[in-house]
């Protein structure tokens, strides 16, 4: 099983910019999805080049945290930051087609767990959803996933670090410092509500606050 990425002038301008702004533990993080989803989707039948572009994998792979990183990092949450600057990325690099939508779209919702449905699968474009079940595998996968000895192989070229747990702090850490990049029901919101309670509002705080002044309705049974 190979462990080589790609090395179009994209794929490799995508790594210098890892490599540059992203932490080395996410950098390592955002790799190892590549490569686990890639022989997660060979160990399915799946070929690059003829069921998936793996070019357009990897950029979703390479580019999926970097909303995390100080250069794409504004108001909105990371996946978003992330999505709108990998788009940028793209744009500066001369992509102007349907790739940038494609990309887009999987940064965006990469925490989403869309790509579990068997519907979503079949409407958007598999390196999407092969690439989502990489970072799936990264987190909360195990060696046993994966052929035997490839985790070895890819944990010695691009090791943990710190891992998932590392991962948790920056987005931690980003949504302390700005607590609307955590709304409820989010990634972000879900590891602020459970370490720091106080900062995220709940479901009833927002609508509570919202101007309609709703209560709630009077529960009455059917006349009979």
């Amino acid at each position: 099983m190979s462990s080589a990425l790609p090395c179009t002038p994209l794929a490799t301008a995508a790594r210098e910019l890892i490599d540059a702004d992203l932490a080395p533990s996410l950098r390592n993080h955002s790799i190892r999805s590549f490569l686990f989803g890639r022989a997660a989707a060979t160990a399915q039948g799946l070929r690059a080049g003829t069921d998936y572009d793996e070019e357009a994998m990897y950029l979703i792979c390479a580019l999926h945290d970097i909303g995390l990183s100080d250069v794409a990092n504004g108001d909105q949450r990371f996946e978003i930051d992330g999505a709108d600057y990998a788009a940028q990325f793209l744009e500066a690099n001369g992509v102007r087609d349907g790739r940038v939508d494609v990309i887009w779209d999987a940064i965006a919702a990469h925490t989403s767990g869309l790509s579990s449905s068997p519907v979503y699968r079949r409407r958007r474009p598999a390196a999407i959803w092969i690439a989502v079940d990489g970072i799936r595998i990264d987190i909360e996968g195990s060696p046993g996933t994966l052929p035997p000895g490839y985790a070895d192989e890819v944990h010695a070229a691009y090791p943990r670090l710190g891992g998932i747990q590392a991962l948790a702090r920056a987005i931690e850490q980003q949504a302390v410092a700005k607590p609307h990049k955590a709304p409820p029901g989010s990634l972000p919101g879900e590891i602020v509500r459970l370490r720091h309670p106080d900062l995220v509002p709940t479901w009833d705080d927002i609508v509570a606050g919202s101007g309609w002044q709703e209560s709630e309705p009077a529960h009455r049974c059917a006349e009979l």
